[in-house]
């Protein structure tokens, strides 16, 4: 017969070891689940053995798709950059280390029909393809319109120290180049933040939201308070993200 002592004993034992698995269990299942904040906007960087070389580029988004793998950005933060050295971090707080939700290494790059730089202001939008399911990992924004125009938006663009400053104001509405444009005022953005989505309709617990713009190039202010302009997402952006989530 087990004595009194030896008996309390392994029951403590058992005890502890279910609390350690318990805390095992709860940990192995965080870390399955998306990340509820803004963690589907990020950086656009530039790798160089898989280092980061400098402060991002541009921002991107993630945006809903089958494959998870779709990105949406300024047409003119690409082109100059390869495919081959451009990746995608979600979440960027600045350095060169570790990064809590990966970094994604960018596969394909995707422009609307007669874009080309310095030209058509109001296709000044791309897709990104990234190597596995980051949508996933982080969650998505909704690819939306901007018609009617918002009576309120949250924009997600870097500073100069490489870190994400979240604003949410009412847009204005102005013409640019005889394009209507979406024109929003966020002190402390740099050429960084081109590509940085326009949202409306923000989840509180999630962070994503239906995206209906992103920064554009030409109009990108620098001085503070940053002015920063989007093109209207409608038709044309639609077509082109059925063709690429066609191919896969």
């Amino acid at each position: 017969m087990i004595g009194r002592k030896t008996g309390l004993a392994i029951f403590l034992i058992l005890v502890l070891a279910g609390s350690l698995f318990a805390v095992h269990a709860a940990r192995s299942t965080d870390a399955a689940v998306p990340y509820a904040g803004a963690g589907a906007v990020g950086a656009l960087v530039i790798l160089d053995h898989n280092k980061i070389t400098r402060p991002p580029f541009c921002t991107a988004a993630v945006v809903r798709s089958p494959a998870g793998n779709l990105l949406v950005t300024a047409a003119h933060c690409l082109g100059r950059v390869p495919v081959s050295v451009m990746a995608f971090v979600p979440g960027y707080r600045g350095g060169s280390g570790h990064f809590r939700d990966g970094l994604w290494r960018v596969t394909r790059q995707t422009f609307p029909a007669h874009w080309f730089p310095n030209g058509n202001v109001n296709r000044d939008f791309a897709f990104l393809t990234v190597r596995g399911n980051v949508q996933a990992k982080v969650g998505a924004e909704t690819l939306g319109t901007s018609s009617p125009a918002p009576a309120s938006v949250q924009v997600i663009g870097y500073t100069l120290d490489g870190h994400p400053v979240t604003c949410s104001e009412p847009p204005a509405t102005i013409a640019v180049r005889g394009h209507r444009q979406l024109t929003f005022t966020c002190g402390g953005y740099v050429a960084s933040a081109s590509g940085a989505p326009f949202l409306v309709n923000v989840n509180a617990k999630t962070g994503n939201g239906t995206i209906i713009g992103v920064i554009g190039g030409y109009q990108q202010g620098g001085d503070t308070p940053s002015i920063s302009y989007s093109s209207q997402f409608g038709a044309t952006i639609k077509a082109l993200y059925n063709a690429v989530t066609r191919k896969g």
